[in-house]
């Protein structure tokens, strides 16, 4: 099964979007974290130069709309 870049970045992005909601659980959910983490570097190397951090984005355009 071959999947592309897009559907990559879906899954990564949804990782990701689990792992800060186990962030905000009690300390038992931190093996789901830690079980995630290398799971969504993995999907970052198959990204590759297409890889873009869209939180850090996502908190520069905050940054810029409050000034």
């Amino acid at each position: 099964m071959k999947i592309n870049i897009k559907e990559i970045k879906y899954i990564r992005q949804s990782l990701e979007h689990r792992c800060r909601y186990y962030e905000q659980k009690p300390e038992r959910y931190k093996t789901f974290i830690d079980e995630l983490q290398p799971i969504i570097k993995k999907f970052i190397e198959l990204e590759g130069k297409n890889y873009k951090d869209v939180n850090s984005f996502n908190e520069k355009v905050n940054i810029e709309l409050s000034l």
